[in-house]
């Protein structure tokens, strides 16, 4: 009966020999270092009360052709001059300078008296080019001040010439000889034609 008793004893194990294994197990897990998560990290959603950034519009190509188009004949904005508008005042567009207000309605409502003409309805874009220019600096070499330039209005009011010959007005070396220009009168060609107002002679190219 004793042996019995002595060999359930053996089969338990001693509270001692548990407690040196839970001291035992609690000195590993504390050498154990965690490591970094290979894990990508989740997106940040925005605060509450905090308005998601609208995404872009795609923007038709027409639309964006349209927009270059009104873009070139637009006039030119110095950045270095507080915002000035510079070049010669495109009177088809809501800001322009260079000419006083009354000068500016005369030459719009046809008032002004056209002194000489051309007509580049037809022509290449080259060949109208070259041909506006040389027109321009004899005009103001004569004293003229008043012209009329005539570029047709091209297929369903779209000509090309229509839309470059602003452009090129714009831009030097025409744009040094010019004060303002703007749509012509129906009289005159209507749209399909330009009053164009030249600097004096005696003015700097």
């Amino acid at each position: 009966m004793a042996s019995k008793k002595n060999k359930t004893q053996k089969l338990r194990p001693s509270s001692a020999k548990k407690d040196e294994g839970d001291a035992l197990w609690d000195e590993v897990a504390n050498t154990v270092k965690r490591q970094a998560s290979s894990r990508i990290s989740p997106v940040a959603l925005p605060a509450k009360g905090q308005k998601k950034r609208p995404l872009a519009k795609k923007i038709p190509a027409n639309a964006k052709k349209s927009i270059n188009l009104r873009n070139n004949a637009a006039p030119k904005i110095d950045s270095d001059n507080s915002g000035l508008v510079t070049g010669p005042a495109n009177l088809s567009q809501p800001v322009y300078a260079g000419i006083d207000r009354s000068s500016a309605k005369k030459l719009q409502q046809g008032k002004m008296v056209l002194e000489a003409r051309i007509d580049l309805h037809g022509l290449s874009q080259l060949a109208a080019h070259q041909r506006l220019q040389h027109f321009i600096q004899k005009s103001r070499q004569e004293g003229l001040r008043t012209i009329l330039v005539i570029t047709g209005k091209g297929k369903a009011g779209r000509g090309v010439l229509r839309e470059k010959v602003p452009q090129w007005l714009s831009e030097p070396p025409l744009s040094e000889a010019i004060i303002a220009f703007g749509a012509s009168r129906p009289q005159d060609g209507g749209a399909g034609a330009l009053y164009v107002r030249l600097k004096r002679a005696r003015e700097r190219l």
